[in-house]
């Protein structure tokens, strides 16, 4: 039920929100938005999180995203499947049985079973919820699934590129493509991160989209000086992320531009390899790989450049904290970087996957310390419009549309 507040001359709506979300435990992107966002939608609305966890975490398990007090928390059970279930997901994921309506009817049981999806009603509609807002894919799925029981609005949320979630060798729902549809298609809306993810979805169908990009996680009063001579990236050392590309730039660059150093802050399960071939090319006095870290703004506050080498991603999050810090970013061509750097503006954008020119990128920005300065003083123009108050009023806009308040 929506009630109209006021506070001062405003006149705010409030709304009842749901989110649906695996787990708020987790340390991740997708953790790190939600948490951002239902802070700051909790300053208009009544916000509840349901997530699916089935123990309470322990302390050093929690993640480092706070949660404000005034949201409300349900955790809720999943069911747990039995070894054939478990099996016959694996089995479907990699060779995705035969592709029938039938086998459609027969994987919904498989993935929603009835008690579940009933008990997902039955809460939604004792909780009185306007706006019911599903994380990513499965959980898109499982309110499609309830859509016609329900009688709030409902939105699904998704927080990676089309590729990470159909990729036909990679994505999580390569051969679910079909029941995707299927479901998102009965939602009000669907919340994606840029204009090559939205045209992708409209191609298999799905024409209920709107971009609403994604907060920047922090704001920071102190920038970086661009004077040192250090290049820094952040993420997971995992294939999708490029280092291996990002290391053998380095070493092109690094001839010319000894003095140089580059810090790779995270950890992953293709750290041992990585640091193999830092070894093998004599790098290891140049280049840092720290294992994961909780406090990344100290190595964005000692560097002058970021680098991402990604072969894809949704909303890059290290890339706004980068933007936030005030470093020019040299990252490849791909569409995730379109709404947050300009090729030569608040950095240099190189052509997919080309390690020779992203070295030469990287040149051009060590030799020109002024030029480092101007893209900065972009970057955190651009960092100014990620803030969380900025893009909660393009949240409020939806919200708005599908209530009419």
């Amino acid at each position: 039920m929506t009630v109209i507040i006021n506070i001062g001359a405003r006149t705010i709506p409030m709304a009842n929100i749901g989110i649906i979300i695996n787990s708020l435990r987790t340390c991740g992107g997708e953790e790190r938005v939600v948490s951002l966002m239902a802070n700051e939608w909790v300053k208009d609305h009544n916000v509840t999180i349901y997530s699916f966890e089935t123990r309470n975490p322990k302390p050093e398990e929690q993640n480092d995203y706070p949660i404000s007090p005034k949201i409300r928390i349900e955790r809720v059970y999943m069911p747990n499947d039995g070894f054939c279930a478990r099996y016959l997901k694996v089995l479907y994921f990699y060779t995705g049985f035969i592709n029938t309506s039938l086998c459609r009817k027969f994987l919904k049981k498989l993935y929603y079973p009835k008690s579940f999806i009933k008990e997902w009603i039955d809460r939604i509609n004792a909780s009185d919820l306007d706006i019911v807002i599903a994380i990513s894919g499965n959980n898109t799925m499982l309110l499609g699934q309830i859509k016609d029981h329900i009688s709030c609005k409902t939105i699904g949320w998704e927080h990676s590129s089309f590729e990470g979630y159909f990729d036909r060798k990679t994505g999580a729902f390569k051969n679910r493509i079909e029941t995707y549809v299927e479901n998102a298609t009965k939602l009000d809306k669907i919340v994606l991160l840029n204009q090559d993810i939205e045209r992708k979805f409209k191609a298999i169908g799905l024409n209920n989209t709107t971009i609403i990009p994604n907060p920047k996680s922090f704001s920071m009063s102190q920038k970086a000086s661009m004077s040192n001579h250090s290049i820094v990236t952040c993420g997971r050392i995992e294939a999708e992320k490029g280092y291996f590309d990002l290391v053998k730039a380095f070493a092109n660059f690094h001839k010319d531009y000894p003095e140089w150093s580059l810090t790779i802050v995270g950890g992953g399960s293709l750290k041992p390899k990585l640091d193999n071939l830092i070894d093998s090319l004599r790098l290891s006095k140049s280049i840092t790989v720290t294992g994961y870290v909780k406090d990344v703004q100290k190595y964005l506050l000692n560097a002058s450049i970021y680098v991402m080498t990604s072969r894809w991603e949704g909303f890059p999050m290290s890339v706004t904290e980068a933007l936030e810090a005030g470093l020019p970013v040299v990252a490849f061509d791909i569409p995730a970087m379109e709404p947050l750097v300009s090729d030569n503006i608040e950095g240099l954008i190189v052509p997919s996957f080309d390690n020779v020119k992203f070295a030469d990128a990287l040149k051009k920005l060590a030799s020109n310390e002024e030029k480092r300065v101007r893209m900065s003083c972009s970057a955190i123009q651009k960092a100014l419009s990620l803030d969380p108050q900025n893009v909660a009023l393009i949240w409020d806009s939806v919200f708005k549309e599908l209530t009419g308040h």
